[in-house]
């Protein structure tokens, strides 16, 4: 119980996009729907981009299997030592635990948790979070329904927070860090393609998550520090463009492997 609710604070209070614990019964991805009356053109375009969790809980309940040697090692995090290299990896290291988490592997899950704390520490992200969230996520631990309102309303007061602090450059990163952990995870996960796997196809789809992701970039655009990153997600998409051209399969063995060898190398680079 301690260890699911710190998990559940951190994903939700530092790195915003985590806050979603559950999936539909049909398998769809659920977007985050911030219900507070005056959002910023910013938490609107971030709300749509679904939680990393879902994406492990589908791996899990296809029958994956966790292999530690696929995450960012946790010695990596002394090399981190830019803002920008900080964000980006508090997003890889909070998708890595919550695929510890989802796949039960409490040893590595304390691990992830402690340096995910670290780099939230050190980018003093773990301020002003409301206790009231803490007791409601005791309270409501079983109860899905209730974590997903919970996880809506701590969303937005974490976003205010980062707004407030003016810090809100931090967010993209964060997010693009833990996207681009979890799809690498999702990849390293497929023994041999299989345009029928049920994971491949979940990899296919990120495609339109990775829209709603470079949305989020509009505002730094003007930022030369993000101009690589930009760079390189626009490259992406336009590998998962090629996707919409299919008639007979959602994705071929060449469109797979293009895009699969992107994204390896865009996690490399944000990792090393």
């Amino acid at each position: 119980m301690y260890i699911n609710k710190l998990l559940f604070i951190v994903i939700t209070g530092i790195t915003m996009l985590l806050a979603s614990c559950t999936t539909s019964d049909t398998g769809t991805n659920n977007l985050l729907v911030d219900s507070t009356e005056h959002e910023s053109e910013l938490q609107k375009t971030a709300i749509k981009v679904p939680s990393p969790i879902e994406l492990y809980i589908f791996m899990y309940n296809a029958n994956a299997s966790f292999n530690k040697d696929y995450l960012n090692p946790i010695d990596n995090h002394s090399k981190y030592t830019t803002r920008i290299k900080k964000a980006l990896n508090l997003g890889i290291y909070a998708s890595d635990l919550a695929y510890c988490t989802v796949f039960k592997q409490n040893k590595e899950t304390f691990t992830y948790f402690s340096v995910t704390k670290k780099i939230a520490d050190e980018l003093a992200l773990t301020e002003g979070f409301d206790e009231n969230i803490v007791k409601r996520i005791d309270a409501n631990m079983n109860n899905s329904d209730s974590l997903y309102q919970i996880s809506n309303d701590s969303y937005a007061t974490a976003v205010r927070f980062l707004e407030q602090q003016g810090k809100e450059d931090l967010l993209p990163l964060m997010i693009t860090g833990a996207w681009i952990e979890s799809v690498n995870l999702a990849i390293k996960s497929v023994q041999k393609f299989d345009p029928n796997n049920e994971i491949v196809i979940r990899i296919a789809d990120q495609g339109l998550l990775l829209e709603n992701i470079l949305e989020l970039f509009q505002y730094v655009k003007n930022n030369p520090e993000y101009s690589e990153i930009i760079e390189l997600l626009v490259d992406l998409q336009l590998s998962y463009d090629k996707l919409l051209d299919n008639t007979d399969v959602v994705i071929t063995k060449r469109q797979y492997d293009e895009i699969t060898n992107k994204i390896k190398a865009i996690r490399a680079l944000f990792i090393g």
